[in-house]
């Protein structure tokens, strides 16, 4: 069946298309939402990327930095920090494990 779509700026009526013949409007609401959802996860991916290079963590600002002494002390740091997590998150499943 025809499904007959009347263009929102020229008024003209459409058969079975994503875009006015007309004058090339979008009709197609699947079409709008995709690409809204791609127009907001690029702005997020923007946002992030921003946010990253404005804010950047502990171990990101100093793992290149010039003097040797600061460089080992926050590879160590990291990667004392890196087990401590890696015990927690095993504590953790641990605990969930024994409970169910």
């Amino acid at each position: 069946m025809a499904s007959l779509i009347k263009c929102p700026n020229c008024g003209a009526y459409n058969k079975n298309r994503d875009y006015c013949k007309h004058c090339d409007t979008l009709l197609s609401y699947e079409k709008k939402r995709e690409l809204d959802v791609a127009k907001e996860n690029k702005a997020r991916r923007e946002r992030e990327r921003i946010q990253k290079e404005e804010s950047p963590s502990f171990y990101e600002k100093y793992k290149d930095h010039r003097f040797l002494i600061v460089r080992v002390f926050v590879k160590i740091t990291h990667s004392i920090w890196v087990g401590i997590m890696a015990v927690g998150m095993f504590i953790a499943w641990l605990i969930t494990a024994v409970a169910a």
